[in-house]
């Protein structure tokens, strides 16, 4: 039991052998305690309980004799009473150091107690070479002065100061280790002492076994016998709890509310019936039944907050899924039945919230969104047939849920009358639950003697089937043997556990029913206003009036039926009419602001390359065209191909050119969606679309006349501001006369039109106010060669076919042809009159004939100016003002008339010089410029297409090979005769050389 150490090695602090009360491992552990023993010079043989009493009797260190009987005393056992050899020899080995002068001392310097001399260090103190622990105090007296001895004294109390606390340190620490030693030496003796009785018994076995298989049955059988009875209901009570945790997920797993609700109330009965056992029988099981509690305790608030949450469910349910869930809230939280109600509907509130939960853009990418959240945020990135569907799904649930929380809330809480008691469902099931089932009969296995009877027991026990419930119309949903049923030990269990355990039934306070009606009716009220103020938020994602009305339908079709759901469906007309109108706004104010944008940008096109084929629409009618391609093979079509083909043909036959065709394109197309949207809506929404898509016309109108003015004068930039100022004039012409724009924007309302067509030609008009000056004064201008001053009589009769002019002058007819030129930059669309060209013609008339110039004219270039102011005049449409022109009285007053019969060439040659003239010029001047215009009509289309034939006179009718041809012309062929002259005029389509077939065209004769 106890080491033996090397004598050699006694002077070493730390050699010595550990006490027998500690092992060799602890005291390995713990050197520096014992250090601290080596250190004081105290053998570790002296008691610790000793030390106290010494040191407080200590009041000046001892010598070393008494330090030598003391360790003599722990030698032979008078310290703690434990003696040991080895103790001895170190204790005296000890001694004799001591008496030598060389051992340890009671000191504090650095190998304490050397005596003086011993060691060879250097020059000491008489204070520090001797000992006066060892030394008489009488003695000291007479060796010192007083001042050394104080300082002696102060010295030695100092010392026993510092071994008094140092003592102290080490009792304190090594008194927990007796402690722990002591209580382990007991544990032992106790075990020693059974195992010897064991080894007894069992060598007597060995001796005698006949005798001790008697003896050992019939203890055995006693000892058995009593503790397996006292075993089992409290092996059971704690079987159903270790069990209760996994069947409580289980059920809340499988969404069994009520029965994991009824097997925590029958754990809570099996705690409490387990806490008030005998001590001396739950003794064992008390500290795992707490651990045990601590666990099942926190289900109670978990299964009631599972159990509200089922309550939010959007599923349909049936009543008595949820007379269940709301009975296990009953339960676990003791709710009346009016709290109850009001649970419902508050949950059921919160439901229709989440439905109708709007999810909002998230602002970083980090932020982490629910997967409903970002199904709606995605939706962002749908098509409109995704967001539509989408969007009537939930406010289609949400209408659901309203309507499915008020039958099923009439279904569970509303009186029944049919089955003969006014008990709503779930009070029925809670009278049921209280009332309960009685527990089922066990049977019991019978009593055996012999060992092999007794095994044969406990198997049957374990083999015997379990009771069978008989279920009825009139059971509980719950009971407290159908909750042990369905545990795995459920044997065990309702055989051992006592009756009050398996008949146990819950107590629920009474209550009154609910007010149902009038919850009801609030109820409906609220949820009708949160499904009003949602739906807003969720059609603002609908950018058609077909999907508004479309999710209308939907929702409508859930609301067919009662009175309820008429309700709901005359509070929701609002939401559906009020978003009508919102798209129909943006996408009015949108038409606005996109046609704005595309004619401002057309037109500073405009003024950065004036000479494209907008500028020039006929031009671009004759412009190059590419034609179809014949289809690479036969199953391949070339339908598309062809269709664009046409569809360029038709736009340069319109003269929609590249820029107005874009601006016209979009605003047409926009027009369409909208007269799309239009189809199937009510007669009150046709009026309210009406007065907005007035206003929106009336700002249309705005918008090109602040572009157009935009492009004026103010810019000084000329013939570009020109071009582009015609180019808006053509959006607002072609809006008013040639676009499908109007009749579709207007739709199926009743918007008259003829305002806005009025004003946006009147832009048009404004539009040609520059273009009309510019071009007259350019037509103006070409008329200078006519006043020439080198311009004698000679070359002004060049032109002439007899003694009169037959026909205007050059300048005149390239001043016209100036004009012509300038109105096909209009580019008017055909079969659209406008008073344009008319006044175009008439200023150009009215400058044309106010100049100076034709009152210096004389004789015969006073006769070509009356016949250019006839012809000037009868463009202007006045054939009858054409005898009364001042210009024509002054040639008559100034000229010689002769008759026309007495004219002749030779007459006309002798007198060419003179101031002849045949008589009737003056009549036939009229005829002659209506001639004129008929052989130039051809020329002169654009400026005379505003007139009448009729009113110019009547119509000759043609003849000879030309007849056909003839009929082309609008103003009829010309006089087959050329006047004086004689010559022959034949028609200029001749010189065309028609095709073969151009004689099989249809021409009204």
């Amino acid at each position: 039991m106890s080491g033996r150490s090397n004598p050699s090695s006694a002077m070493s602090p730390t050699s010595y052998t550990s006490p027998p009360f500690l092992d060799s491992s602890s005291s390995s552990r713990r050197p520096a305690r014992f250090s601290t023993v080596s250190s004081l010079a105290i053998p570790p043989a002296v008691s610790p309980l000793d030390l106290p009493r010494r040191v407080s009797g200590m009041s000046l260190p001892q010598g070393v004799g008494k330090m030598h009987r003391k360790v003599s005393n722990a030698a032979s056992g008078s310290g703690s009473g434990i003696s040991s050899p080895d103790y001895a020899r170190r204790a005296r080995r000890l001694a004799a150091r001591a008496a030598s002068g060389t051992g340890t001392g009671i000191g504090t310097g650095t190998g304490a107690g050397q005596g003086a001399g011993v060691g060879g260090q250097g020059q000491r103190t008489i204070m520090e070479e001797k000992d006066w622990a060892g030394i008489e105090p009488d003695e000291i007296f007479r060796t010192l002065p007083v001042q050394e001895v104080r300082k002696v004294e102060a010295k030695m109390r100092a010392d026993a100061l510092n071994k008094q606390s140092e003592l102290r340190s080490m009792v304190g620490t090594r008194y927990r280790d007796l402690l722990t030693s002591a209580t382990q030496i007991t544990s032992l003796h106790s075990s020693s002492l059974k195992l010897s009785e064991n080894l007894k018994t069992l060598s007597q076995a060995c001796n005698n076994p006949a005798e001790a298989s008697i003896l050992m049955d019939e203890a055995g059988e006693t000892s058995e016998a009593e503790e397996v009875a006292n075993m089992l209901p409290v092996a059971a009570h704690m079987k159903l709890l270790l069990d209760a945790p996994e069947a409580l997920y289980g059920q809340l797993a499988h969404h069994a509310y009520l029965h994991a609700a009824f097997l925590w109330l029958v754990t809570r009965v099996v705690k409490e019936s387990l806490s008030n056992m005998p001590e001396d029988v739950n003794e064992p099981y008390l500290p795992l039944l707490h651990k045990q509690w601590e666990t099942l305790l926190p289900f109670r608030s978990h299964i009631v907050q599972r159990a509200t949450a089922a309550l939010r469910s959007r599923e349909t349910t049936d009543p008595k899924t949820l007379s269940e869930t709301l009975l296990a809230i009953i339960l676990l939280d003791n709710l009346p039945i009016s709290d109850a109600l009001s649970l419902l509907l508050s949950q059921r509130t919160k439901t229709i919230r989440d439905i109708l939960a709007h999810p909002t853009e998230p602002t970083t990418p980090k932020v982490t969104l629910s997967p409903r959240a970002r199904r709606r945020t995605l939706s962002r990135a749908r098509g409109p047939a995704q967001e539509r569907e989408a969007i009537s799904a939930v406010l289609s649930d949400a209408v659901r849920c309203l309507l499915d929380t008020v039958d099923i809330a009439g279904q569970v809480f509303a009186a029944r009358e049919k089955t003969g008691t006014k008990e709503s469902l779930l009070e029925e099931m809670m009278r049921l639950v209280q009332v309960g089932e009685p527990a089922p009969v066990t049977q019991q296995a019978p009593v055996r003697r012999s060992s092999q009877q007794r095994r044969t027991s406990r198997m049957l026990s374990i083999s015997l089937t379990m009771p069978q419930f008989n279920l009825s119309a009139d059971s509980p949903p719950i009971s407290t043997p159908q909750v042990l049923q369905s545990l795995p030990s459920a044997q065990i269990l309702l055989r051992h556990l006592p009756s009050s355990i398996t008949g146990f039934t819950p107590f629920i306070a009474s209550s009154s029913a609910p007010a149902l009606a009038d919850k009801l009716a609030a109820w409906q009220t609220s949820s009708t206003d949160l499904l009003r103020e949602a739906a807003p938020s969720w059609l603002a994602d609908l950018q058609s009036v077909s999907d508004v009305w479309r999710v209308r339908s939907s929702v409508v079709e859930v609301l067919q039926g009662d009175d309820l759901r008429h309700s709901i469906r005359e509070a929701l007309e609002d939401e559906w009419a009020a978003r009508t109108r919102e798209v129909w706004d943006k996408r009015l104010k949108n038409l606005v602001e996109v046609a704005e944008a595309h004619v401002r940008e057309a037109g500073e096109a405009m003024r950065q390359n004036v000479d494209d084929l907008d500028s020039n629409p006929e031009g671009y009618m004759f412009s190059d065209v590419t034609f179809p391609s014949a289809p690479t093979s036969t199953l391949v079509g070339s339908t598309t191909t062809f269709a664009s083909f046409l569809s360029d043909l038709k736009r340069r036959a319109a003269y929609r050119t590249p820029r107005l065709d874009a601006v016209l394109s979009v605003l047409e197309k926009t027009a369409l969606d909208l007269k799309v949207d239009m189809r199937g809506l009510p007669e009150q929404l046709h009026e309210d679309y009406g007065v907005r898509v007035q206003g929106m016309l009336g700002r249309l109108v705005g918008v090109l006349e602040k572009v157009l003015e935009s492009m004026g004068p103010a810019r000084g930039d000329g013939k570009l501001g020109i071009e582009a100022e015609l180019f808006v004039g053509r959006v607002a012409l072609f809006i008013a006369k040639s676009s499908s724009f109007l009749g579709d924007v207007v739709g199926e309302s009743t918007v008259e039109t003829s305002d806005v067509v009025d004003h946006l030609l009147r832009v048009h008009e404004s539009s040609t106010s520059r273009w009309r000056g510019r071009a007259v004064e350019e037509a103006v201008t070409k008329l200078a060669p006519i006043f020439d001053p080198l311009r004698g009589p000679r070359e002004v009769r060049a032109s002439w076919q007899g003694p009169h002019p037959v026909a205007p002058s050059a300048p005149v007819m390239v001043a016209l042809q100036s004009l012509v030129s300038s109105v096909r930059h209009l580019g008017l669309p055909q079969g659209v009159t406008l008073p344009i060209t008319p006044r175009l013609v008439e200023a150009f008339v009215d400058q044309a004939a106010a100049l100076e110039g034709w009152k210096t004219l004389e004789a015969e270039g006073a006769l070509q100016a009356a016949m250019d102011l006839a012809f000037l005049i009868l463009l202007t449409g006045g054939r009858d003002d054409i005898a009364s022109t001042k210009m024509l009285t002054k040639v008559c007053q100034g000229l010689k008339l002769i008759d026309s019969s007495e004219y002749s060439a030779d007459s006309f040659t002798q007198a060419k010089d003179a101031d002849i003239v045949s008589e009737d010029f003056p009549t036939q001047l009229p005829t002659l410029t209506l001639d004129s215009l008929r052989r130039t009509q051809l020329l002169l289309h654009p400026l005379i297409a505003h007139l009448d034939p009729a009113e110019l006179g009547p119509t000759p009718k043609p003849s000879g090979p030309d007849a056909r041809m003839a009929s082309l012309l609008r103003f009829g062929p010309p006089a087959s005769k050329g006047g004086v002259g004689g010559t022959e005029f034949r028609s200029p389509l001749a010189v065309s050389r028609p095709a073969k077939r151009f004689g099989l065209l249809s021409i009204a004769t």
